[in-house]
Formats: C-alpha cells, structure tokens, sequence
C-alpha cells in the first residue's frame, strides 16, 4: 500500500474530522473500545464568539464517566461564562473569573458524580450495617434486562481525565488539566517553530504530585507506590473526574464495587485498594489552570503562525522515550503544517507513528503484524 493510500486509511480508521477550522481525530487501531472523547464547540455569546476544545481520556474499563463528563462539562462552563457576562453587563469577563469558572465548572461536575452514587445508600455511619443484598439492591438497575448497575454506580467506578481549551473572543487561551493529557502551544517565526507544552502531567511518574499526595496522607506510605508508580497501588493519574473508588470511603471499593455489574476488570485490585484507603480522598478534582493572552500585534520579522495542538496520552505513547519535551514540541508543530492540503491531526499521528528508521508503524497495524498495545490516541489541532 502507497504511503497516500496509509496515510488516507488513517485519517478515515481516526475518524479525522474539520469543525470551524479545527482538526481533530481519535484513533485506536485494536479490538478494545476507545475510551477517548472530545468536543469542539463554538458559542457566540453576547460579548463575541468562545470555542471550546475538550479533551477526555477515560479509565477504569468503561465509558461511564466519560460520556458523562464529555456531555455536561461544556454545557456547565457554558452556563457559568453567560451568567458572567450578564452580570457584569457584557463586559469582558476577567481572566480570574474565566479560571473560576473553569475549576468550579470541573469539580461541579464531580461532585455530581459522587452525589449520584451516595444518593443510593444510607448516611456513612451505616453503611457497614448493610448486608450484600441490601447493596445488590440498592445498586441494580431496574430497568436493565441483563442486570446491570445503575449508572450512578458505573460513572462512579469509572474515570477520566481532562484537558480543557477555552478560547476567548480576544484569543486568549485558557486550559484546565487534570491528569496526563498534553496541550502545546506552537509559534512559527521566520527560524521556525518555537513549542511549549503548557500543561502539567499530573500522575506519579510527576514527583511534585507525589509529593502532594504524600503531605496529604501522612503516615500511609502506602497512598503512592513509588515502584509502580500508582496512586493506592492502582492508578497512574492523580488528578481526574469520577474514580470516586479514590475519593470515597472504603466500603465503595471493598463492597460495592466487587457487586457491580458488568463485573469489574479482574486486574483493578480493588480489594488492596479499599485496605490501602484510609483517608480519601487520594485523587484530586482540582484543575490546573494556565492563561495565555492574545498575541500583541507582530510585525511580518516575527511571529507568522500560531497553533494549539491537544492530545491525550497516547500520543506521547508513540514517541521514543529518548525524545525529550524540547525535540518533541516543534516536531509537532512542524508535522501538523507539513501537509497544507491534508487534516493537520491526521499528520501530527502519522508523524508520532514513523520511527526513529522513518518506517512508518501505522503499515504493520493494518497488515496486523504490530504485536504492541496502542493506547487510545486524541488529537486536536487549532490555528490561533
């Protein structure tokens, strides 16, 4: 197969995507489902036109969560900026006020989540009076045929992350973060392409989360695994919406959780789990929040382009794990923009795809001789 003829079967295999200018795809080359969501939304409201470009990785074996979060996150930051700026009668909305609205939009939501599952049992104080078919009860789904839980149940043993881009009127950048998704902010000039990576990875190989996690939790050496490199021994991020079998009291994780169903993964240990919980919670639901202002006006010596690319982790998955931050930010910039005529999405994961031989692995994926696992992979690629 010619490399026109890959590189066009991957951007129909990711489901490539142009809304409003903006490139997007989310790709998974295996029999797993993906768990990757995204938006791209525009919205004129009365002091000029926002977008928003949400990023969500979802976890813990189902999808729960974040069709969830993926639905009301941008419908909840909506609500919260209009009701800014009738209040402050069309005016612009302050850069403090943006980042407000964005950290209460997310744990808003959250807490949504979490009251949805406690709103099944009784207070905590009696929780461990409940016999398992008082929990059976409580949890099953009456309108489900095979037996299920109810979807309180499910969005609340399951997780995402989120990376959140709001662009405003002015184009100015706001990002919210949680978890391990990046955002790179790319400006061309005429030396080429100078990159940022504006989000923080938020997950234990991150020692200023551990560190935090630590403080929080003193004297459970148990709360991070140093080794594995997972929050109570189980998972990588330390900042995430739902997975509230971290953020709730054991009883969830040690009762409620091995009665659910469908079952839970056989690898989610939540047995050690819930004995390694004390303390909930041990994953945090507040955003990282960074601002970038709209450009000053360039001359045409200086700045010529500007783009926003958003990926889930998958991408930075594919890349050799020599390549360092610095090397990999233009790369990805200058990848978008390699191919004028093609969706820059779909060349930023051709480009993570080709190796350190130029040989690209996207051809032993379709041929099925590419043994490895590939994580769920989400890319957004904005011009500013």
């Amino acid at each position: 197969m010619t490399r026109n003829a890959l590189h066009s079967r991957l951007a129909e295999e990711a489901s490539s995507c142009t809304i409003s200018g903006i490139d997007a795809l989310s790709f998974q080359p295996g029999t797993l489902a993906n768990e990757d969501r995204y938006r791209i939304e525009e919205w004129a409201l009365p002091d000029g036109k926002w977008q928003i470009l949400p990023i969500f990785d979802g976890h813990g074996a189902g999808i729960e969560a974040v069709e969830f979060v993926q639905t009301m996150l941008p419908f909840t930051i909506k609500n919260r900026l209009m009701a800014e700026v009738q209040k402050h009668q069309n005016a612009i909305i302050t850069d403090s006020k943006i980042a407000e609205s964005l950290i209460e939009s997310i744990r808003q939501v959250d807490e949504h989540i979490q009251q949805g599952i406690l709103s099944l049992f009784p207070s905590n104080t009696q929780l461990d009076d409940l016999l398992d078919d008082d929990i059976r009860s409580a949890i099953l789904d009456p309108d489900s045929a095979e037996g299920n839980s109810r979807i309180e149940v499910l969005r609340a043993i399951t997780g995402t992350t989120a990376l959140v881009a709001l662009i405003d009127p002015r184009r100015g950048i706001h990002l919210a973060s949680l978890g391990d998704c990046d955002a790179v902010l790319g400006c061309e000039s005429n030396l080429g392409w100078d990159a940022t990576f504006l989000s923080s990875r938020h997950n234990c190989s991150n020692t200023e989360e551990v560190t935090r996690i630590q403080q929080e939790h003193p004297d459970e050496p148990e709360c991070v695994d140093t080794t594995s490199k997972r929050v109570l021994g189980l998972i990588a991020v330390t900042r995430a919406m739902g997975d509230m079998l971290f953020k709730l009291p054991a009883f969830f994780a040690s009762r409620v959780a091995p009665l659910s169903c469908p079952p839970i993964h056989p690898n989610y240990d939540v047995k050690g789990l819930a004995a390694r919980n004390h303390t909930p919670p041990y994953i945090s639901n507040t955003a990282d929040i960074v601002h970038i202002p709209p450009p000053a006006v360039q001359s045409s010596l200086t700045t010529q382009r500007r783009l926003l690319i958003l990926a889930s982790d998958g991408l930075s998955n594919l890349f050799s794990p020599i390549e360092q931050l610095a090397e990999i930010g233009p790369r990805l910039c200058e990848a978008a923009t390699s191919d004028v005529a093609a969706n820059k999405a779909v060349n930023v994961l051709w480009d993570a795809l080709t190796d350190v031989s130029g040989e690209n692995l996207y051809a032993s994926m379709v041929s099925g001789e590419y043994g490895s696992r590939v994580d769920d992979t989400t890319v957004i690629v904005c011009p500013l």
